[in-house]
């Protein structure tokens, strides 16, 4: 017999990424070349099978190498 996989499996592996930052400082001799900042893009069926529904608002717990998100109820 076959077993089946859950709908909501509780963790998912994913890779950090990277955006360009330009700074904006006023002047342009202290603006720099772009440079790499961490960039993380969640999307899936997973996260509204977690309660995360479009347009819900988060709150991003953050600690030494660990973010924690929930949904913040209106």
């Amino acid at each position: 017999m076959a077993t089946q996989k859950s709908p909501l499996s509780n963790s998912r592996l994913l890779t950090i990424g990277y955006q360009l930052y330009e700074s904006r400082h006023s002047d342009w001799g202290r603006r720099g070349k772009p440079r790499q900042i961490p960039y993380l893009r969640l999307s899936g069926e997973w996260l509204e099978a977690a309660g995360f529904e479009v347009g819900c608002k988060v709150s991003i717990q953050v600690t030494r190498r660990r973010l924690v998100m929930h949904v913040v109820e209106d």
